[in-house]
């Protein structure tokens, strides 16, 4: 409790010993500190909806590319149903069959890969206004170190 007395008093004293000038300093320091504290939120923020336009966008880009893709699948299996149904032969049928697959799962490993790609470049431009964030940030905290 003696400690606890003590030290209350030394406090006191360190206050009162501080001149204005010293305090207002102090104030203005703090200030500072909080204003650029709200405006690096704000800038955090607005990479984040930046990030998440960009994570949108490609969203969208693809599901009208897998939609397009889809449709055109869809055409050359008909055609393909179509010319096996009026094949002469069975052996032709086959061949057609056989054909129609063989080019379907290129198509298919095809869109797979652009896929792939698309998906790696949204990712990437998704994450460039957080990783610039995020460089900012160890900036300003490198900044207050002494």
């Amino acid at each position: 409790m003696a400690n606890a007395k003590k030290t209350a008093g030394e406090t006191f004293e360190t206050l009162t010993a501080m001149n204005p000038e010293a305090l207002k300093e102090g104030y203005d320091k703090f200030a500072k500190g909080f204003s650029n504290l709200a405006d690096f939120q704000k800038g955090t923020l607005e990479a984040m909806m930046a990030s998440a336009g960009s994570l949108a966008k490609g969203v969208e880009k693809l599901t009208s590319e897998q939609t397009a893709f889809a449709k055109s699948t869809y055409e050359d299996g008909v055609a393909a149903a179509k010319a096996a149904a009026t094949s002469k032969s069975v052996q032709e049928a086959l061949d057609i069959q056989s054909d129609y697959l063989r080019s379907a799962f290129e198509k298919n490993l095809g869109q797979f890969n652009k896929m792939a790609d698309f998906w790696i470049s949204t990712t990437k431009e998704a994450a460039e206004p957080i990783t610039a964030r995020y460089s900012e940030f160890v900036e300003m905290v490198q900044s207050y170190r002494p």
